[in-house]
This record gives structure tokens, C-alpha cells and sequence, in this order.
């Protein structure tokens, strides 16, 4: 099948039924939420304050281990907050005049976070092992926030 009529027909199914199939909106609710999950980690190791925070220091004080207990839990919020406006925009029921506008600031707004996460990252400030598990861990949370949140707040 080619590209275009695959194209067609989804948008043949989409007239048809009058909305998104669920297994779309799912896809893009977990996509949503793991990619602003993953910006906000970016954004608070450039910071300096993410979930690397405790390991950094031989002796780690209790200001370290807030930082890192707050990071963990901005980064899993993040997640469950950009499933959650992806899944209200996408929702058929939301049929208001100004929804496109909005569906299409929301998709500028993401994309400029997400440019901006890319610049803000820090360069080498760990060592590469370390980084790797916090990146993974950051996006092992974040997806699995986003796909708790895009499960439940998924209409039936």
C-alpha cells in the first residue's frame, strides 16, 4: 500500500467514525509525556539539580537528597502531565472553535521546550556510565508515568 493511500485511509476512518482510533491517542499521549519527561531531566541536570545530585559528592548531605528526591518526582509528574494534554487534545469531545488554534500552540510549545532542553544539556559534568543510568532511568519513568496516565485517562 502506498504512502498516500495510507493516508487517505485514515482519514477515511477518521471521518467516518468522527475520531481518533484509541490505540493513536494512546501512542501519542505516551510519546507526549515520555519527550517532556525527558526535557524536564535535561533541564534539571543543566540545572544542576537532578537525579545524578546524590552521587556526585563522596559524603552527600541531605540538601543533595532532597534535590534528587525532587528531580525524581518533577520528572514523573512531567510524564503524567504531557500524557494528560495530549489525551484532552485529542479527544473528540473537545469540540470548541478555538481547538485547533490551541492543538497547534500546544505542538509549537512542545517543540520549542524540547529545542530549548537540547541546548540547555550539560556537557560531560559525569562520568558516561553515570549518565546512562540516569537518562535511562529518567525515561524508564517517564514512560511508564505517561502510559499509567494515558491508560486511565483514556476514555473507554
Amino acid at each position: 500500500m502506498s504512502a498516500a493511500k495510507a493516508g487517505t485511509a485514515a482519514t477515511d476512518m477518521r471521518q467516518a467514525s468522527g475520531k481518533l482510533p484509541r490505540v493513536l491517542i494512546f501512542t501519542t499521549a505516551v510519546t507526549c509525556g515520555l519527550f517532556l519527561a525527558l526535557a524536564v531531566h535535561i533541564a534539571l541536570e543543566g540545572a544542576g539539580t537532578g537525579l545524578t545530585r546524590i552521587w556526585r559528592d563522596l559524603f552527600p548531605t541531605s540538601t543533595g537528597q532532597l534535590e534528587s528526591a525532587l528531580a525524581w518526582w518533577a520528572i514523573g509528574a512531567s510524564g503524567c502531565l504531557g500524557a494528560w494534554a495530549a489525551i484532552l487534545l485529542l479527544r473528540p469531545s473537545t469540540r470548541w472553535p478555538a481547538h485547533r488554534l490551541l492543538r497547534l500552540s500546544f505542538g509549537l510549545g512542545f517543540f520549542c521546550l524540547l529545542a530549548a532542553a537540547g541546548h540547555a544539556a550539560p556537557a560531560g559534568s559525569m562520568g558516561t556510565a553515570l549518565a546512562v543510568a540516569a537518562n535511562l532511568a529518567a525515561m524508564g519513568l517517564g514512560a511508564f508515568m505517561a502510559s499509567c496516565t494515558a491508560h486511565f485517562a483514556l476514555p473507554r
